[in-house]
């Protein structure tokens, strides 16, 4: 799928969802932080409890847990260390963080991303979650108002035409 297609499903997935514009928003803002600081196989019910929480959209919350997934773990888990392991002023080096998150790449289920999670050691688990913090306040700030902004002008253009159209009916 290329790029332009995702984005547009990403949009439609956001402007059709069900719920307040904020509650979209909510939800997308929850997926991306779940997505990005709790490690790919435990983001679920983390994401899906938070979302019950602060009544967001829970499709929304899961789905955007995904940009974490096994295509895109391989280039966002490395970085994510390494930045968060400057962030904790104890740099680390790509070679190290590629050794110890190989395993990652065979995760299919909750009980593996445990068993490999259990196996890292804290000078990669500390910056992993520094890391995902810094990603999640980066990502899921604009992505709460950029839904929110989508979900709002979607639903404001939908009541208008919904308007007009019962103008018309009336003629």
């Amino acid at each position: 799928m290329n790029i332009k297609r995702h984005l547009l499903s990403l949009y439609f997935k956001i402007v059709k969802a069900e719920g307040s514009p904020e509650s979209i928003a909510k939800g997308v803002a929850i997926g991306l932080v779940c997505g990005l600081i709790i490690p790919i196989g435990l983001q679920t019910l983390p994401a899906l409890f938070l979302a019950f929480l602060f009544k967001a959209n829970k499709i929304l919350s899961w789905t955007f847990t995904c940009v974490t997934n096994p295509a895109s773990v391989f280039f966002i888990y490395p970085v994510q260390c390494w930045l968060g392991s400057y962030l904790i002023l104890r740099p680390l080096s790509f070679e190290k963080l590629n050794n110890e998150l190989s395993g990652f790449s065979s995760v299919d289920t909750v009980e593996q991303a445990f068993e490999v999670f259990g196996t890292m050691s804290t000078s990669i688990v500390i910056p992993f979650f520094a890391g995902g913090f810094l990603f999640a306040i980066v990502a899921a700030i604009p992505g709460y108002w950029i839904s929110l902004r989508l979900a709002q002008r979607y639903q404001t253009r939908k009541l208008r035409k919904k308007q007009i159209n019962l103008q018309h009916n009336k003629i």
